[in-house]
Parts: C-alpha cells; sequence; structure tokens
C-alpha cells in the first residue's frame, strides 16, 4: 500500500505515514504486533496513527471519545494519546476479549445504552474499501472531507482506509460548517471530493446555488425526507443515501444510481451482500454480508456471517431496500416512520428529522434545532391528519442540549 496525504483545519496536508512517525513512539510504526488504542484531540493524528498502525501489522482499536473507559470493553494494550504535537504512550490493563481482528471499532451504544466493540480483519476492510472506491468513483486524485471524529466507523473506513488504498487525501474540517467551504475549495484541483455527512452537517447545507458537479455527498444515514433530497439535487448538490452497520463495516448498500426511481432507497447491496426479510410480524432487516464482525465481547453470541439487525425495511424488484423504521416502531393505519417523514418532507425542507412511531396511536418527530412555533404547529397538523390522531398525540421535539454521541448523529434513544 502506497503513502496518503491528510489534511485538517490548521493542518496542510501533509504524507500521513511521516505525520504519524513525527508523532508516535517508534514502536507504533515498528512492525511486531502490538495492540495500540488510538485516541486523543487530534483528529488528523488518531486516522494517521491508527491507519499506520494496522498497515504495519498491528491490531488498532478506535474507542469513541469522550465515554469513559469502564464502560467500554477494551483490550489489553498500549494507549496512544494523540496530540497536535506528539503522540504519548503507555500500558493499559485491559480484559479478555475475542481475538482474530486487526481494527476495532465501537457502536454509539444508542440502541444498547453501551458501545460495544466489533473487529475486523484486514481482508475485510480491503473488500470494504473497495466497495467505497466503487461506489464513489474516487481514485488518487480525490479528496475526501469530513467533519466526524476519526473513531467513528463511517470516518476510518470511508475516510483514513479509503485514502490509504488509494493514494488519495482525507481532510478532516474542524467545524461542520466549515465541510462545505472546503469541498467547494478542494473541488477545483480535485477530480472527485467525496463528503462524509450527517445531520448536523447536511443541516448547515444551504448554499445559494449548487455544489461543482465532482461533489458527492454520501448522506451518513441521516433521517431525509424525499423531498430534501429531491431539492439538493434540483440545485445541483448530489446526495446519495446508503445503509451499513458498525457490525458491517458500515456499508451494505449504496444509491449508485442517484435517480428517481430510486429516491427513498438505500440502494441496492455491495457485492457479495444479502438482504432478506424476516417477516415474524415486522420486516426485520437480516443482512448477509462477507465482512460482518467478530464481537469484542466473549459474552455476545456471534452472529457468522449474518446481522440481524433492528431495522425494518422493505425490497423493491430491483433490489433496492428502502428504510421504513425500527423494531420498536408500529405502523399506523398501515404507515411506517419513513412514510410519515416523506409526508412532512414539504413541511421540514431540507431538515433532518427523526420520526418513530413509539406506539399504534403515538408520533414522535424529532430535529436537530427547534422549528419555530408555526412549523412545529405546521408538522403536527400534518402528523395528526395523516395518521388520524389526535393533535395531543404527536409530539415535536429537538436535540436541544442533549449530548451527541461519537458519531454526532440523532441519538435513537433520544428519538422517542
Amino acid at each position: 500500500m502506497g503513502d496518503w496525504t491528510i489534511s485538517a483545519s490548521g493542518l496542510q496536508p501533509v504524507s500521513a505515514r511521516a505525520y504519524a512517525a513525527r508523532l508516535a513512539p517508534a514502536t507504533v510504526t515498528r512492525p511486531s504486533r502490538r495492540t495500540f488504542l488510538v485516541t486523543g484531540s487530534s483528529q488528523a493524528g488518531v486516522a494517521a496513527l491508527a491507519q499506520v498502525a494496522l498497515e504495519n501489522g498491528h491490531q488498532a482499536v478506535l474507542p469513541p471519545s469522550g465515554v469513559p473507559r469502564d464502560v467500554l470493553l477494551l483490550p489489553v494494550g498500549a494507549a496512544v494519546n494523540v496530540g497536535h504535537i506528539r503522540a504519548d504512550i503507555r500500558p493499559v490493563s485491559g480484559e479478555d476479549v475475542r481475538n482474530g481482528w486487526d481494527l476495532a471499532l465501537f457502536t454509539s451504544g444508542s440502541s444498547t445504552g453501551r458501545p460495544r466493540g466489533h473487529g475486523f480483519t484486514a481482508a475485510q476492510l480491503s473488500k470494504v474499501t473497495a466497495w467505497y472506491k466503487a461506489i464513489y468513483q474516487a481514485t488518487a486524485d480525490s479528496v475526501i472531507v469530513t467533519a466526524l471524529p476519526a473513531a467513528y466507523n463511517f470516518t476510518f473506513i470511508a475516510g483514513a482506509l479509503l485514502a490509504a488504498g488509494l493514494g488519495a487525501r482525507l481532510h478532516l474540517t474542524g467545524q461542520s460548517g466549515e465541510v462545505l467551504t472546503d469541498a467547494m475549495r478542494l473541488a477545483r484541483r480535485a477530480d472527485r471530493v467525496i463528503v462524509l455527512a450527517n445531520p448536523i452537517i447536511l443541516d448547515r447545507l444551504t448554499p445559494a446555488g449548487g455544489l461543482p458537479a465532482n461533489v458527492l455527498i454520501d448522506s451518513g444515514g441521516a433521517p431525509l425526507s424525499t423531498t430534501a433530497i429531491t431539492d439538493y439535487r434540483a440545485h445541483g448538490i448530489d446526495v446519495r443515501e446508503g445503509y451499513g452497520l458498525t457490525e458491517t463495516a458500515s456499508l451494505t448498500h449504496f444509491d449508485t444510481q442517484g435517480s428517481d426511481i430510486a429516491l427513498g432507497t438505500v440502494g441496492t447491496a455491495m457485492p457479495g451482500v444479502t438482504t432478506a426479510l424476516a417477516h415474524t410480524g415486522q420486516p426485520v432487516i437480516r443482512v448477509t454480508s462477507p465482512a460482518v464482525s467478530i464481537p469484542l465481547d466473549p459474552a455476545e453470541a456471534s452472529s457468522g456471517a449474518t446481522v440481524h439487525t433492528t431495522d425494518l425495511g422493505k425490497v423493491d424488484d430491483q433490489g433496492r431496500l428502502r428504510i421504513l423504521g425500527r423494531v420498536d416502531d408500529h405502523p399506523i393505519h398501515g404507515l411506517w416512520p419513513h412514510d410519515t417523514l416523506d409526508a412532512l418532507g414539504p413541511l421540514l425542507g431540507r431538515r433532518c428529522a427523526m420520526v418513530r412511531h413509539p406506539a399504534p396511536d403515538q408520533v414522535t418527530v424529532r430535529t436537530l434545532t427547534p422549528l419555530s412555533a408555526k412549523s412545529a404547529h405546521s408538522i403536527k397538523d400534518r402528523a395528526a391528519d395523516l395518521l388520524g390522531l389526535p393533535l395531543e398525540h404527536v409530539t415535536i421535539t429537538d436535540q436541544g442540549r442533549t449530548p451527541l454521541l461519537h458519531s454526532a448523529k440523532l441519538t435513537r434513544a433520544h428519538a422517542s
């Protein structure tokens, strides 16, 4: 694997290998297998060091930032705390975990209450980065841009590992509001700019005009209505949806078409991935993939190559997957949360909104920032009318001061 380039707000483009070597003790780059738990204030440093450690045959663990160590099941190893000038390394005690992996990533914990560790082999990671290369049509002259934390599975795999595999560039912005500006600037010289987005980034994506044609935005699973995506595309902003879990190394499906016929779906499955619906009262999504993780916790049952998700969906005759809701959602007069979201789309505009049906007669709509009283009333009225519910059975809330998790998304745990 060749060298790649990393840059960030305040960090000029630099060789990732050279940057890692400058930051880290020699043990990080010495090819004798060790386990490194990489965290720190420098997102660029975390990305570079973890990738270089992997490339040199080490195990790399990326614990989520802001989560106490005693909440996480972590292996014995060396903790690498990456600052902007240097990285400190010290041995740390840990617990017995399953082995047979090269990279360990963690779930957000929004569904289970505790982030769970998942390990992947180098061969699995290589397969997934090859999928990302194909769906993004990325080359060595491409730039990947995001403001998401380096430890987030989407950032590290679709960002650092993809850039490393291509010999391309990963650019990490300091603020979500800088992503669009940086993407437009970088698009002048890159053949392709890929933006790894989330609800915060998309909520701030309001340029007067469009974006350069060589900019592609992966929504990162943000809850967008078909109205929002249609409006983005009508204004020259190419937003695509995909699907994946931490357990599947962040990717199983992607909308490669970007056409009206695929609108509202997360596209088709990656090569070697199959999707089935377990109709046990609900259309629960089951995904079989060659990149299913090894749970770090020995007490957690290994699912083999198949993941029984907690998402509901349906698959059309072309194999495109539409996400309907979660297993604890209820259909209301035959409609699921995503149907409600699409119906509210004209009122929400480009806003991301997490819609839930927590009971057969209850609806919640959660946005990142507060709606005006007029907008909230209109949305509540439309939802009640659509679903045949009393107004008092529709709740409108916002993320407010609720802390965002390491994945920086609308948290499902706080959406109901």
